[in-house]
């Protein structure tokens, strides 16, 4: 019968698994960092995208767990502070990309809604119960200019999605009303 005699050089496992370990390290670092940069530099815009990010997490739980009518009284209490933030989103957007920025802005907005409601679908029936309770404590702020402290204690800006980022505006994915096509080839 052979024995099996031990690795000679054991320090080289060593090493490796030290190698293995900080090119991980290195790349969770990385990843962590990317994810930072999708910040805006200005917190002014950053809290118009996170204003948009809650008001759109809000209508995805009304719609996903029937609670229109607790929507509509957010809407309905915060009108002046979301328009004004909706407007100066666009600004942003069409200030920073120009002739591109209304798309860019509706891009986002779509692309931030798909996100929060792919989250819930991901979230199946535990979904409702863990975000109903947004409705409440956003009608609890004592106004507009709660919103954007709330919103950012929230974290509801997807990291795949990021607020400022050129990244943050890819185009959605275009639908185009059948009758549209047809009359383009005639």
């Amino acid at each position: 019968m052979t024995e099996r005699l031990p690795d000679a050089r054991p320090e080289r496992r060593g090493s490796a698994r030290r190698a293995g370990a900080a090119a991980l390290t290195a790349a969770l670092l990385l990843s962590s960092a990317a994810v930072a940069a999708t910040r805006c530099p200005d917190e002014q815009h950053q809290a118009m995208h996170e204003v948009a990010a809650l008001k759109t997490e809000l209508l995805v739980v009304a719609l996903a767990c029937k609670q229109e009518d607790r929507y509509n009284e957010f809407v309905t209490r915060f009108r002046p502070y979301l328009g004004e933030n909706d407007k100066a989103l666009l600004r942003y957007y069409t200030g920073t990309r120009g002739r591109a920025g209304q798309r860019d802005y509706d891009a986002y907005v779509t692309n931030l809604a798909n996100a929060r409601a792919k989250l819930g679908q991901e979230l199946g029936s535990d979904f409702c119960p863990r975000n109903s309770a947004l409705f409440a404590e956003v009608m609890s702020l004592s106004g507009g200019n709660d919103l954007p402290a709330y919103a950012a204690g929230k974290d509801l800006v997807p990291a795949t999605l990021g607020a400022c980022a050129a990244q943050a505006a890819a185009p959605a994915a275009a639908v185009r009303p059948a009758a549209a096509s047809r009359s383009r080839g005639r």
